[in-house]
């Protein structure tokens, strides 16, 4: 495979092929297998070689695997119902998920002794090989050829496109392959900022600078990614080799066998990493060894750690992990669950790969919303007792296509649960992908004790009876006053909006009267771009007692009448239904017009009108803000 005279790296846990880890294992559930623990501690070294750190890095990671939100269980069901669909996204046992926070968790010690200045060549060509596994399969397995195939290696885009399509029969154009690699080498980029310097090439072509002995490398490259290709597929490469008249060619046919399509998706991600089984895909293609097309990029460092010939290899293998060192970990481990079963937060911290976005504050509101940049893989949500910050919960970001996927998820959090969602926002064609998070808290109601409970309860039936009732009439009472009070309200809002517009031309939007009209852009026609990019914004700076809220319909008024629904962004709860609109005709086209109460509406909140008539549904999302 690759040339016997080339240098390569000792102690690299899976220089060797080693039986993979235990692959059952749930981790919220019971406590790591040792063997696994030792996997991830070969790993974590081999990452970072230093034996207190590499075991912070696989405590930090089992802590954030421990507390993640739960929602694999859900897509896996949808994949047994919806099989004939192509998967694009992986979704990762915990074993893998394990091995890929060992991968995210040495980013910020490694981050740390390079700003230090305390760093090899050797080192940096590990994290470089490292982490474009880490971002691409943190994705799908067509990042996973790109990242390996474009920017590890030198192919042509014909090139990555016929690997691709050999191993999933899927036909995409030049332009996505293109597009990904514009998007892993940003990340490459800000990751390895400073260090990596970008060139023009041929065509035009944007690549990183190369080092001229690339050769030098082979067999260090060989060794990370025998590492880094997943653990639930390690030791399987001889599933995916076929004897054809005495000659043995790569597999391919398993793609129409299995109905399992995650585990095709692991499968090609193994094919694409594991450096024997991708020398052997290129062989079947026809196409230049991965010798020679090595392309790791020129790392930019001081003159005499550039010289001083080190190419990452290490003295002596790794020692394991003792006994003594399989307790402690296993000691901090429930440790760190009892300060997170004792705490009470107050003030959360929504972290995203490793950067402070957001704080929600508890006492305040149980709901916060943020935007979600491309890219982002992992969400953290912090807070803090008096030993320190504390991991609560974790979520990974989901993606499809190159854009967001949805997914939610809820995790345990203190005296309540939260839920997650990451909501997709609509765009242009060629605007990078956004997503909107949605946190969502919900407290648990405490309760006495169930015997003092009881006691209670049956000394004070009749009492309880008789609150129960008067708490339901009151309800109901309730529910009547507030719903005279916003119909009568809504109408004087409108009969205020009409004299307003007799008396003088409207404005977009006005305040020459009382109520503040905006005109909406429906979703779709924003995604197309037939209307101005961006999701409309709302202020509430006026004071208005309501905001008049203009809906195109595009066609001619008739006698069809339309029914309207506030909700939150999410479509978790319908704040306001008005119903039997009707269209009126402007200069320009057809709009309904819809009037919402002021005190409905919260600042720094996205909401979505669904109008709906017989035969189609209209979503018109919009950004409420206190200043504009």
């Amino acid at each position: 495979m690759r040339s016997d005279s080339t240098e390569r790296i000792t102690g690299s846990p899976h220089s060797k092929a080693s039986p993979a880890p235990v692959g059952n294992w749930d981790a919220t559930r019971t406590e790591a297998p040792a063997q696994l623990l030792q996997e991830s501690f070969q790993l974590a070294h081999f990452l970072f070689p230093d034996r207190s750190t590499a075991i912070d890095i696989v405590v930090r990671a089992l802590e954030k695997l421990r507390v993640r939100s739960r929602r694999e269980i859900k897509r896996l069901y949808w994949r047994d119902k919806h099989a004939e669909r192509p998967v694009r996204r992986i979704a990762r046992s915990d074993v893998d998920m394990l091995q890929w926070l060992i991968m995210f968790e040495s980013d910020e010690d490694e981050r740390a002794q390079e700003r230090a200045g305390n760093l090899s060549l050797g080192s940096m060509a590990i994290r470089y090989v490292k982490y474009l596994v880490q971002v691409t399969s943190a994705l799908s397995s067509f990042y996973v050829n790109v990242g390996m195939t474009r920017l590890l290696h030198n192919y042509s885009t014909p090139d990555a496109q016929r690997v691709y399509e050999m191993l999933t029969s899927r036909y995409l154009g030049a332009d996505e392959y293109r597009r990904a690699k514009a998007a892993l080498m940003d990340k490459m980029s800000q990751r390895f900022a400073g260090f990596v310097k970008t060139t023009r090439v041929e065509h035009g072509e944007l690549r990183f600078e190369a080092l001229d002995d690339q050769e030098r490398w082979t067999g260090l490259v060989d060794d990370c990614l025998r590492t880094f290709t997943p653990w639930s597929t390690q030791g399987s490469c001889s599933q995916y080799v076929a004897n054809h008249g005495g000659k043995t060619k790569l597999r391919t046919d398993f793609r129409v066998a299995d109905t399992d399509r995650n585990e095709l998706e692991m499968r090609c991600c193994h094919l694409l990493i594991e450096p024997a089984c991708y020398t052997r895909l290129l062989e079947d293609l026809a196409f230049d060894p991965p010798d020679t097309k090595l392309d790791l990029p020129r790392f930019v460092m001081p003159e005499k750690k550039e010289k001083s010939g080190d190419n990452g290899t290490q003295s002596r293998p790794t020692p394991g992990l003792s006994q003594e060192d399989l307790d402690e970990i296993q000691r901090r481990l429930a440790e760190t669950d009892a300060r997170r079963r004792n705490l009470d937060p107050r003030l959360l911290s929504v972290v995203i790969d490793g950067v402070e976005h957001s704080q929600l504050d508890l006492t305040q509101k149980s709901k916060l919303q943020m935007e979600v940049q491309a890219g982002a893989s992992l969400i953290e949500i912090r807070a803090e007792d008096d030993r320190g910050a504390l991991v609560l919960a974790t979520h990974i970001i989901p993606y499809s296509d190159n854009s967001f996927e949805f997914s939610s998820g809820t995790a345990m959090l203190g005296n309540g649960k939260l839920k997650f969602a990451v909501t997709p926002i609509a765009n242009l064609a060629d605007a990078p992908p956004r997503a909107m998070l949605s946190l969502n808290y919900h407290p648990k109601l405490q309760f006495t004790r169930p015997r003092a409970a009881w006691r209670i309860f049956w000394n004070s039936r009749k009492a309880i009876r008789s609150y129960a009732l008067a708490g339901l009439t009151m309800a109901l009472i309730g529910w009547g006053v507030a719903n005279a009070f916003y119909g009568h309200k809504i109408k004087l809002l409108e009969q205020k909006l009409q004299q307003a517009r007799s008396n003088q031309p409207p404005l977009m939007p006005t305040t020459a009267s009382a109520i503040i009209s905006y005109r909406l852009t429906r979703d779709d026609q924003r995604v197309r771009g037939v209307e101005a990019a961006g999701i409309p914004q709302i202020s509430l700076r006026f004071h208005s007692p309501a905001v008049s809220l203009e809906l195109p319909v595009y066609g001619t008024t008739d006698a069809r009448s339309y029914s309207a629904e506030l909700k939150t962004f999410t479509g978790d709860q319908t704040l306001l239904t008005q119903n039997f609109l009707q269209a009126r005709r402007t200069d320009a086209d057809s709009i309904v017009e819809i009037m919402l109460p002021s005190d409905l509406l919260k600042p720094d909140t996205y909401y979505t009108v669904y109008l709906h008539s017989s035969d189609i549904t209209h979503r018109f999302t919009f950004k409420v803000v206190a200043d504009q």
